[in-house]
């Protein structure tokens, strides 16, 4: 086993998927492996971090949402699949903006759980930053490396003033996905790039109903850093983005691909009601 295998490995390893033999395997190449051994201790307190921080989110207000906004965010709950299911959905499509709309006491909704904890967990990995799978610099070499991987051929967001850079298998919530990075190509010459990144993966659930408007969620990461996270979906394909850029300016590059795609509805005359939930990701 090399290293690239037990990284592909490792999310079924460490939630005790494996036969006793796929087990043997992994930790014979543990036994002998520095890298891959820091890297496993890496994985397990990242979960244990989200695990306290999640529960912390929900623990530290302890009134029930109402509900009205408990449906609306079973709509957009998160249940991602393997990449075999990834490769069983994964496909084209024009995308549709996902219809959770959020106020203060989402996050006091038990089932919310789940969808926060990912939220959390897609910010710590855009963050990090791992390395790249395939580097390339047009959404259409990225669309023909996955040709290779998944069944179904995939439609990367067309993001005004943003360039796609590489692709890689992500895990979201246990779940492995794809991570797509992205590089915004400013206007003025002092302005700083920004780094996206977009993370595909099957939805499941219940339809997204497509007249209603486009969610931002903030994330405190820590007291100097904060990220929004905003999704949204082609049918049976969540898309979820992250990036430091603000919700306005978030929303506008939303609208200008809108336009360009067929068959979306315009989110421009929607004013999302964003309340700001700071959520420290630190233990």
């Amino acid at each position: 086993m090399t290293c690239q295998e037990l990284e592909r490995l490792l999310y079924p390893y460490l939630d005790g998927e494996f036969q006793p033999e796929e087990r043997h395997d992994v930790e014979s190449h543990l036994e002998g492996c520095a890298a891959c051994v820091a890297r496993v201790d890496e994985e397990m307190q990242l979960r244990q971090t989200l695990r306290r921080a999640a529960k912390h989110a929900v623990a530290s207000k302890g009134t029930r949402a109402p509900a009205s906004l408990r449906a609306g965010i079973q709509s957009g709950l998160h249940r991602e699949q393997r990449r075999a299911q990834v490769s069983q959905w994964l496909r084209a499509g024009a995308m549709a903006l996902v219809v959770v709309t959020v106020s203060g006491g989402w996050m006091m909704y038990q089932s919310g759980r789940a969808q926060k904890a990912t939220i959390l967990e897609a910010v710590q990995r855009h963050t990090r930053q791992r390395p790249l799978e395939f580097v390339a610099g047009t959404p259409e070499q990225i669309e023909a490396w996955f040709n290779d991987k998944v069944e179904h051929r995939i439609t990367l967001p067309r993001l005004q003033q943003a360039r796609p850079v590489g692709a890689r298998f992500s895990t979201l919530n246990g779940q492995e996905v794809v991570y797509v990075s992205y590089e915004t190509q400013p206007h003025r010459a002092n302005e700083p790039k920004r780094n996206i990144g977009v993370f595909v993966y099957p939805a499941t659930g219940q339809r997204v109903i497509k007249d209603e408007g486009p969610t931002v969620e903030n994330v405190a990461v820590d007291s100097s850093q904060a990220y929004n996270v905003v999704t949204w979906r082609d049918q049976d394909i969540t898309y979820e983005l992250v990036t430091d850029m603000d919700d306005a300016a978030i929303l506008q590059m939303l609208r200008d691909q809108e336009l360009r795609s067929n068959g979306l509805v315009r989110p421009a005359q929607v004013k999302p009601a964003v309340s700001i939930q700071p959520v420290s990701l630190q233990p």
